[in-house]
């Protein structure tokens, strides 16, 4: 997979910056990041880390 970035021209146009080395009428997808839910999967991921780091005497700190 590769990652580039573009810029919304408007609702349904993007400019790329990159030529990507598809066909013209190719269908790709387009993935747009949810900010809300990046920050979710981050403060969940954290959390894990953190509780991993303990063990299960620090019970404690699993109601975080």
């Amino acid at each position: 997979m590769k990652v580039i970035t573009a810029r919304i021209v408007d609702a349904t146009h993007l400019e790329l910056s990159a030529p990507i080395p598809v066909q013209p009428g190719t269908l790709i997808q387009i993935f747009i990041r949810d900010e809300d839910e990046d920050e979710r999967t981050w403060r969940e991921t954290a959390k894990q880390h953190l509780l991993s780091a303990y063990d299960d005497e620090d019970a404690i700190y699993d109601e975080l």
